[in-house]
């Protein structure tokens, strides 16, 4: 009996092993039974998006937000420190070159040039006594030589009077720089004095007033000086925007914008780019978020009179147009390159052998081709391609194609990743009916 029992066991554990294999079998063929199924329940392919290959203008552009700013804006500020005893525009108002626009109580000044101008007299004064003091030492030199031509004098008699000639010549020299000095300080006041009244510096509008009659403002000889308010220009208008680093260098000057100002609702302003920086702009320095950026400022070319300094704009600048081209969507166009993983298994193998083979391998991956899937009856053909400008929803297309072809436009999915060479394909029969319906609306 132990003999019978001990030789059934083997037989068991086989029979069991066998039925997990064939219980693995069957989910896996059930698995792909289902995938089949369902990959072809309504037809046979990938489901893919169609368009043909067309000839349209295309207009390439580049975006920046930023605010708006008038060519020529001027802080006017007192040189003088003082009380505001007149104000000749308020906000709003445009104003003439030359125009009085602030006048500060000018008595401190006053009274410093009246100090100035006794300065000058008792300098005048000290002047002319020096002058008569030379005269009479000229007088009593010329007598004393006269004595001691006549041995009536003696020599020391004599070297005195030189001496006392030349002390008065001194005095002379000393009370004609006193004159100077005061006749400059004179000057300086009356300049002090003028600056109490400020002129407008340029025909203008008056963007900001921040004083009023009776305020006191520090001059900006002692410091950074009052602003009491600001003036602009507002014939020629500008929107100083912020383009990225990669779009800047496709702009360039007298490029054409339309710019959108926030503040005023579905209008859009003729510009053209009349500055481009060349210092960037950067922020979030040290994070992961730093963005690099360079000012464009683009000139409106008729300013509407809604327009204000600090106003938030949208500038879209037209970089590059191409007239009657080729061209295909966006998404059309990939770059999936599949060879890259082997390229990458051979750098690595390469790489102990040669760093310059490594490099190579590495370029070889960077540089995948773009291409777009060509429906060819019920497949698709891959087909590498060459592309020009874009805008929001076309590539131009230089070569690669030609004008009437079906491309594949959709999904996404189908072209990143699903589609190959020789893939049976099949229309979305929705997204064609819509597209219909939008045409027949359209009419």
């Amino acid at each position: 009996m132990a003999e019978t029992t001990t030789n059934r066991r083997p037989l068991k554990k086989k029979s069991r092993t066998g039925l997990i294999v064939g219980i693995v079998l069957a989910v896996l063929l059930g698995s792909a039974i289902a995938a089949m199924v369902l990959r072809d329940s309504d037809g046979e392919g990938i489901l893919v998006e169609t368009e043909k290959v067309q000839r349209r203008d295309i207009t390439q552009t580049v975006y920046g937000r930023g605010t708006i700013d008038p060519e020529t804006q001027l802080v006017i500020s007192s040189e003088v420190s003082g009380e505001i005893v007149f104000l000749g525009a308020k906000e709003g108002d445009v104003v003439q070159k030359g125009q009085v626009l602030v006048k500060i109580n000018p008595q401190s000044m006053l009274a410093q040039q009246s100090e100035a101008q006794a300065a000058i007299s008792g300098a005048q004064a000290r002047l002319a006594s020096a002058k008569a003091g030379l005269i009479r030492q000229q007088t009593e030199l010329a007598r004393i030589q006269q004595l001691f031509d006549k041995n009536l004098s003696t020599r020391q008699e004599l070297d005195n009077a030189k001496s006392q000639v030349q002390i008065s010549e001194a005095e002379v020299d000393a009370a004609g720089f006193a004159v100077d000095q005061a006749r400059a300080n004179s000057r300086m006041v009356q300049e002090s004095l003028n600056k109490t009244t400020i002129r407008a510096p340029i025909t203008g509008t008056i963007v900001k007033l921040n004083s009023k009659v009776g305020e006191k403002v520090v001059g900006a000889i002692q410091m950074t000086g009052t602003e009491i308010m600001t003036i602009a220009d507002l014939s020629v208008i500008e929107a100083v925007v912020d383009v990225s680093e990669n779009d800047v260098v496709q702009v360039q000057l007298n490029d054409t914008a339309d710019v959108e100002v926030d503040a005023i609702a579905n209008e859009k302003f003729k510009a053209y780019v009349s500055q481009i920086a060349n210092s960037p702009k950067k922020s979030g320095l040290g994070t992961t978020d730093q963005v690099t950026n360079f000012e464009v400022r683009v000139r409106f070319v008729n300013p509407d009179p809604r327009l204000r300094p600090g106003m938030t704009a949208t500038a879209t600048i037209k970089t590059a147009t191409a007239k009657n081209v080729l061209s295909v969507p966006l998404q059309s166009v990939t770059s999936r390159d599949e060879d890259k993983e082997k390229d990458s298994i051979r750098a690595a193998e390469e790489e102990e052998r040669s760093v310059k083979n490594v490099k190579l391998a590495s370029k070889k991956e960077e540089k995948a081709q773009p291409m777009v899937f060509v429906k060819v009856g019920d497949s698709v053909t891959i087909r590498k391609v060459e592309y020009g400008i874009r805008d929001e929803q076309y590539y131009q297309i230089t070569s690669g194609l030609n004008e009437g072809e079906e491309v594949i436009s959709g999904g996404y999915k189908a072209i990143s990743k699903d589609l190959e060479q020789g893939s049976k394909v099949r229309i979305d029969l929705e997204v064609k009916k819509k597209e219909k319906n939008e045409k027949g609306g359209k009419k």
